[in-house]
């Protein structure tokens, strides 16, 4: 049975036997060029929308900035459009934070999942959690969209509340044949495993589940040994909040361009689809890690989010040369 016991033995197993899997590690040098042949050329070959039309599913009356710091950013990185799917007091807010960004304001609307999913085919890569907040009536629809995301075969990345519905209903991730980047932080990962009863094999969990744990080391845990990594380049000891939300927005950008081009991926010869979530989880870590670096060296205790933002352009030719 697929349970909340199940997913916490997993990653309590997985967590504790990390180091005796580590020398399947990939190379940095190497992931580094797999994701730059993924990244698309600015040759005018290509017309809006095919280099990422990404969804955020999140804002709620009390959290505003999470949704927009991962559509900006993913904007930022090089998708061309962003859709974000919040509750109705936040849209206006998101919305005049920046008029790039396509805001939905349905997840509160009787009929919400009715009206959310006529976008779904449109968009290449989802993020749900970035200021979702827990409101059981939210969380009930989110979940139906889960389950939606899941028959159309999104690419998703779930993050901060989204984690926290996983936690509490981890069936949702049943059956997901595309892959699914879980991102968690110190204290999302406890609580994940805040049962550690035993080990469990992945395969309870999902194998095309990628656990992605942020802290002053970033690592990946995944059921092929060959696609997990850990790094702790760059970054600061300045923590602001909204930093995974950058986070997040960037692994879906990525994941995107890694998606389709995962036949140029030549780490492994196999299960290349989940060795291009992988990708898109480390490109995401040292980018951000590379803005929180600059930021931190110019604005040290001062740095915020939208500092680091504003270092995305800079961070992405220094780490990829285009």
């Amino acid at each position: 049975m697929f349970s909340s016991m199940n997913i916490s033995r997993l990653l309590y197993f997985l967590d504790h036997n990390f180091n005796n899997i580590r020398k399947h590690t990939m190379d940095s040098t190497r992931m580094i060029k797999c994701v730059t042949k993924c990244i698309p050329p600015l040759d005018g070959n290509k017309h809006k929308g095919q280099a990422g039309r990404i969804g955020v599913v999140g804002g709620s009356l009390e959290y505003t900035g999470a949704p927009y710091f991962a559509g900006i950013s993913a904007l930022k990185v090089g998708a061309d459009l962003v859709h974000i799917f919040c509750t109705t007091p936040a849209a206006t807010v998101i919305k005049s934070y920046s008029p790039e960004l396509i805001v939905h304001p349905l997840l509160d609307r009787p009929k919400a999942l009715a009206e959310i999913s006529p976008w779904l085919d449109r968009l290449h890569a989802i993020v749900i959690g970035p200021g979702l907040g827990r409101e059981p009536d939210t969380f009930k629809v989110v979940s139906d969209l889960i389950r939606t995301i899941r028959n159309c075969k999104i690419p998703l990345v779930i993050d901060a509340d989204g984690l926290f519905l996983i936690t509490e209903n981890p069936d949702l991730l049943k059956d997901f044949s595309s892959p699914v980047v879980l991102t968690p932080n110190k204290i999302e990962f406890e609580r994940l495993c805040n049962k550690p009863n035993g080990s469990s094999g992945l395969t309870q969990l999902g194998k095309n589940i990628l656990v992605f744990r942020k802290g002053a080391t970033d690592e990946t845990f995944s059921g092929n040994h060959e696609i997990q990594w850990k790094s702790d380049i760059g970054g600061s000891g300045r923590r602001c909040g909204g930093q995974g939300d950058i986070l997040s927005g960037s692994i879906a950008t990525f994941l995107h361009w890694t998606l389709s081009n995962h036949d140029t991926i030549d780490i492994i010869n196999e299960d290349k689809l989940m060795a291009a979530a992988s990708l898109s989880c480390y490109a995401a870590s040292r980018l951000v890690r590379c803005c929180n670096e600059k930021s931190f060296k110019t604005k040290g205790r001062s740095m915020l989010a939208t500092d680091m933002i504003e270092h995305i352009h800079e961070a992405f030719e220094e780490l990829f040369q285009q």
